[in-house]
């Protein structure tokens, strides 16, 4: 198994974390979660984080759609 080198704290964000990193509000965040399909672990009721690799894949593919569109 391959170990990874990087830091936890690049691996998983906070929601405020996503916040200021796509320079966006709460609001939107919630849409883009709860419409769009952002991904996220949800801890207890209240607390979401953000997997780093799964929100790149998620903006990764999101960007193909968007370039595809007419």
């Amino acid at each position: 198994m391959e170990e990874n080198k990087l830091p936890l704290e690049n691996l998983v964000y906070s929601e405020a974390a996503m916040l200021e990193l796509l320079g966006i509000g709460r609001e939107t965040l919630d849409t883009l979660r709860l419409e769009k399909g952002l991904p996220f672990v949800r801890l207890t009721s209240r607390a979401r984080i953000y997997l780093a690799d799964e929100v790149l894949g998620w903006l990764k593919r999101a960007a193909r759609t968007a370039s595809e569109a007419p």
